[in-house]
């Protein structure tokens, strides 16, 4: 297939799918930040119906580098097919979650950039540090913020993003953000996310946080639906340059 028809193909079918979520505008900054950025190691929580993590795959293939892992063990998969078939080929809609995005993978050959983990969250799994970027569409209370923080805060990269859909338009989940931020921008780490954070990674989370800088940034749609916003949070080292690091100028 070439490489246009292949790039029509998937922006076809995540317009289609990524209504279920609301994601089919969202895949798309990805795929520009990933084209600019070039992460090489990202997790996704909560893998919906795969734009997103698609969308990430399909900028590793085209930068040469990079893999996604998307982990979900698809519990509303066949809700989804019983309440909306049309949005499957008659293929896909006889096939369980974990053949339906094997399926996805090889239709786009994105074998050596992406992996579908099927597995139930909590508890987190447990991936080695140098993570540099992080997209939870999986839950975005303030509990659950600071569970997923506490896990995978001190396994992001001296320069990474975080990304938690929805927390920017729940008012509890946008003001602990807020205050968080604040916090660890002073060299503070409130008991809350130390509690939450395996006793392992306390020393490495602590480090950290004294030497980085947090930006929190909060991106709404113009749209008028539930669960359409995103909360950024870009991790950088504390420097007297930006990140990821170019020459300036």
């Amino acid at each position: 297939m070439a490489a246009d028809q292949q790039f029509a193909n998937l922006k076809e079918l995540t317009d289609r799918i990524g209504m279920v979520y609301g994601t089919e505008d969202w895949c798309m900054f990805m795929y520009s930040l990933v084209k600019m950025q070039t992460p090489l190691n990202v997790l996704e929580l909560g893998t919906g119906l795969g734009a997103t993590a698609l969308w990430v795959a399909q900028a590793m293939k085209e930068v040469g580098a990079g893999k996604i892992f998307t982990i979900d063990n698809g519990q509303d998969w066949s809700e989804i097919v019983a309440k909306s078939p049309e949005l499957f080929t008659p293929l896909q809609r006889t096939l369980d979650f974990r053949a339906y995005m094997a399926d996805l993978v090889a239709q786009f050959s994105l074998q050596s950039h992406l992996e579908h983990l099927q597995v139930t969250m909590p508890p987190y799994p447990e991936f080695e540090p140098g993570l540099d970027m992080l997209f939870s569409d999986f839950r975005h209370g303030p509990n659950d913020i600071l569970a997923i923080l506490g896990h995978f805060l001190p396994r992001m990269n001296e320069s990474s993003s975080i990304f938690i859909d929805s927390a920017s338009t729940s008012f509890p989940s946008y003001a602990l953000l807020e205050l968080l931020v604040a916090q660890l921008n002073a060299g503070k780490l409130p008991g809350m996310l130390l509690k939450a954070t395996p006793a392992a990674m306390h020393e490495s989370l602590w480090r950290q946080v004294r030497g980085s800088r947090y930006t929190l940034m909060h991106m709404v749609e113009r749209k008028a639906r539930l669960q359409n916003s995103t909360a950024w949070l870009k991790i950088e080292p504390v420097d007297l340059r930006p990140y990821p690091q170019a020459p300036f100028h």
